[in-house]
């Protein structure tokens, strides 16, 4: 019900802002929409319009966060005055851990939701992302439609352009320009595949574009963030940006704003527009994306957003591992209606996070985030949780400690009583339980050496000629793998109270047996 209110107030706030806007656009006999004005700015004025007067949220696909809940805390020990939702992100500090996402810019129109929505980051504390800049790098007249430094002077401010831009010519250069014009603190390159491959005359050139965004994190000077748009980031995509050299990842999961479906209003032939109705249940759902990003990088910045509908979505992504949680569509819909409805948002949800926190026993983000206090509800059984967790070996016969990063797999995991399995998912590296001490370790070494010692021509595997579809950088391991024979894949601990059973000298080794490599290691925890 007050959505609805708050939508209806938004309308009407809106429509008094310029027939002339609201006019650009002119609806056939279809149902679809004629042109009038063309370019880019024209296209941002559509997209506003469109967010705020008609239904484009996803269809058949919701954000994932109604799968888990809160489990209430009764006696959480901490005063809700003492509540710390605060956090730090390059070199700015916020009050709490919200990005007003990446929306508008370019149009008159655009220029009064910007400025609005910097008042609010600016007192509250808060992050905002600003639409795309690629019509400012084509038209710098449209500076004063971004720019809006003057208002937040110390709020996290990111610029932000579409990443198939780097494969029309703009480069590192034209990058920087852009973050210095709106002295941002970071610039976000979305990726928008799908949404150009529906628009008509859409850019849909993505082929190199990896090694593109790899140029500009490595030459902009700048902390780089890849986003998407709303139908997700996969854990493979998470990883290779990562590689890439971005500092942080936003997944915009599916399940808030679809923008096929927001094409499909701007499109005026009938065939077209059902090519993108097709589309309206496309993507991964945001809480799905946070927990696969998460696995596969536990220390990398995470950004959630995709369909945040509230502070207890808030609340449930920082404890599925976000660092920053988006939020886009509110937030239009409420600077439509003017500041103070912008205002009372960003405070409604920043209350509610708090509140939510003080719920369930967490005195700050950290210990929020991977609480066992949020639940799959399906798991109100026997949990199953899985982590890869990747490393660069140092070299033949080192032992790598890695129980602190198995420890934080398992807190991640939420599980509490059960059993943790590590298991190394090759031939030549093995894991084992054993203690770290630089003598012992240079016994396990030497030990090794005289077991199966290496290049004394005695085997066979090295014999490369007589094998069949070997690479031509295949090394002479045959001792490596009859050393990880005398050792083991893997391992298995029992789990009690949230902690790993290890004895007081007991740590677990990533024991490489050939040479400095990338080596992944896997971390399932089952239980409850």
């Amino acid at each position: 019900m007050w959505q609805n209110a708050f939508d209806n107030k938004a309308l009407s706030t809106f429509a008094s802002m310029g027939s002339a806007f609201i006019n650009r656009r002119g609806r056939n006999g279809n149902g679809g929409l004629t042109t009038v004005e063309g370019g880019t700015a024209s296209r941002k004025a559509d997209h506003i319009r469109i967010n705020i007067e008609d239904d484009v949220a996803a269809k058949g696909i919701d954000n994932g966060f109604d799968a888990y809940r809160f489990v209430h805390c009764a006696l959480p020990e901490v005063d809700l005055n003492a509540i710390d939702m605060s956090t730090e992100l390059f070199g700015r500090r916020l009050a709490a851990p919200i990005l007003i996402s990446c929306m508008t810019g370019g149009t008159a129109e655009a220029r009064d939701i910007n400025r609005t929505l910097a008042r609010v980051v600016q007192d509250a504390r808060l992050a905002m992302g600003l639409g795309s800049g690629r019509v400012l790098l084509e038209q710098p007249g449209l500076l004063d439609t971004f720019d809006v430094r003057g208002f937040a002077p110390d709020a996290l401010l990111l610029a932000n352009l579409g990443a198939v831009q780097l494969n029309r010519g703009v480069g590192v250069n034209e990058c920087r320009r852009l973050v210095d014009m709106l002295s941002a603190d970071a610039l976000v390159l979305h990726l928008n595949a799908l949404q150009e491959a529906l628009q008509p005359n859409g850019d849909t050139c993505f082929e190199g574009l990896l090694g593109r965004i790899a140029q500009v994190c490595e030459g902009l000077g700048k902390p780089v963030i890849v986003k998407e748009v709303g139908w997700g980031i996969a854990p493979d995509i998470v990883e290779q940006l990562f590689d890439a050299g971005v500092s942080a990842v936003d997944i915009a999961g599916a399940g808030g704003t679809s923008w096929s479906e927001v094409e499909r209003h701007r499109i005026e032939a009938a065939w077209r527009n059902r090519v993108a109705a097709s589309f309206a249940g496309w993507g991964i759902s945001t809480a799905q994306c946070l927990r696969d990003a998460r696995a596969v990088s536990p220390n990398g910045r995470i950004i959630a957003s995709g369909g945040i509908r509230d502070g207890i979505d808030i609340a449930k992504a920082i404890a599925l591992g976000a660092d920053l949680v988006g939020i886009a569509g509110p937030f239009l819909r409420a600077a439509a209606a003017g500041d103070h409805a912008a205002a009372d948002l960003a405070r409604e949800w920043i209350e509610v996070l708090r509140i939510a926190m003080f719920g369930v026993g967490a005195k700050s983000l950290a210990e929020l985030r991977g609480t066992p206090r949020c639940r799959h509800r399906e798991d109100d059984g026997v949990a199953l949780r899985t982590e890869r967790l990747r490393y660069r070996t140092e070299g033949t016969s080192k032992f790598h400690d890695i129980t602190d990063d198995v420890a934080a797999a398992v807190y991640r995991s939420g599980v509490r009583n059960g059993l943790v399995h590590v298991y190394s998912m090759h031939t030549t590296a093995a894991i084992r339980i054993n203690e770290n001490e630089e003598l012992l370790l240079g016994d396990f070494e030497r030990f090794l050496d005289r077991v199966a010692p290496a290049g004394n021509g005695a085997y066979e595997h090295d014999d490369i000629p007589r094998r069949v579809g070997v690479p031509p950088d295949e090394p002479l391991n045959g001792h490596s793998h009859c050393r990880h024979l005398l050792l083991s894949s893997s391992e298995t601990l029992p789990l009690v109270d949230g902690t790993m059973a290890l004895g007081r000298w007991q740590r677990i080794f990533l024991i490489e047996l050939c040479s400095s490599r990338e080596r992944d290691v896997v971390v399932q925890v089952v239980g409850a």
